[in-house]
């Protein structure tokens, strides 16, 4: 059986507890991996499930992407405000040229003052 077979809550339980075979890869890609995630989230309903169907449901996420409970459960909000997930990335400039000069001027002056 694979992934795509799994169509219900108590299908999701006997694989979690390892009574039903079922192959599957890990999804290496996050951007994949978010959209998967978005995909059966739709597939099984979340939001319509009740509260030991979403149990399952997310401790049947965390085995398969690898994510934290934490990290599923800020998924889930977003999913729930907006209806989809989308990988927010941000990436940090890191220092400006200016600032960057100056702390080396800095450090010279003291490099030099120590020998």
């Amino acid at each position: 059986m694979k992934l795509e077979d799994l169509t219900t809550i108590d299908q999701l339980v006997d694989f979690l507890s390892g009574t039903q075979a079922v192959a599957f890869s890990v999804i290496s890609d996050k951007d994949a991996c978010y959209r998967w995630i978005q995909g059966e989230l739709v597939k099984f309903r979340y939001l319509g499930l009740s509260r030991q169907g979403k149990g399952v449901m997310i401790r049947y996420l965390i085995k398969i992407s690898g994510y934290s409970r934490q990290q599923l459960t800020r998924l889930i909000a977003q999913y729930r405000r907006t209806g989809r997930l989308q990988r927010r990335q941000h990436t940090v400039s890191g220092f400006k040229s200016k600032s960057l000069r100056k702390t080396s001027a800095c450090w010279r002056r003291w490099m030099s003052a120590t020998r």
